[in-house]
């Protein structure tokens, strides 16, 4: 095995660094770990695929992984205000919450979308969808501690694959 630690971040690209600041960080209360600026380098161009790529990231802690936010200044991103949840790629963020009503209403007040009010899934999950102010797809869902998918239940090894 290579040593497969886990999820460490999932990445969005946003129209404004503040913004999804004033959002992920002032809202939600995820931490800042790091913020950089990513200037257009012949090796970052070559990993994103992109040319010229110009950036700002922030990196934030969001509970048990990291959250990572790019605002492209090079070249001008599309959005995905439109882009269906079945389309291939990633579908959405899913936070887990201990009150599905109380932050669907907070959330609401901070400029999420919902695609409707949250559902009871059956077998003690309750969940929606909807999307951040900036249209990216995101989850909450309320999950009962002993299912097995539920972060009650995470147990986090040192190495995948270790005894």
């Amino acid at each position: 095995m290579f040593g497969f630690k886990g999820i460490h971040h999932i990445a969005i690209s946003v129209p404004s660094l503040e913004e999804a600041k004033a959002f992920y960080v002032d809202t939600l209360g995820f931490d800042i770990v790091d913020q950089a600026r990513l200037p257009s380098t012949p090796e970052g161009d070559r990993v994103l695929a992109l040319d010229k790529a110009d950036s700002s990231v922030l990196m934030v802690q969001a509970g048990n992984l990291f959250l990572e936010i790019f605002e492209f200044h090079h070249p001008t991103p599309g959005t995905q205000h439109n882009r269906p949840v079945c389309d291939h790629g990633y579908t959405h963020l899913a936070f887990e919450v201990e009150d599905i009503y109380t932050a669907y209403a907070f959330l609401q007040q901070a400029g999420v979308q919902w695609h409707s009010p949250p559902i009871d899934a059956g077998e003690n999950y309750m969940m929606t969808y909807g999307r951040d102010p900036f249209g990216n797809v995101i989850e909450i869902q309320q999950l009962g501690a002993d299912l097995p998918y539920s972060l009650d239940q995470l147990r986090i090894p040192q190495v995948v694959g270790e005894q």
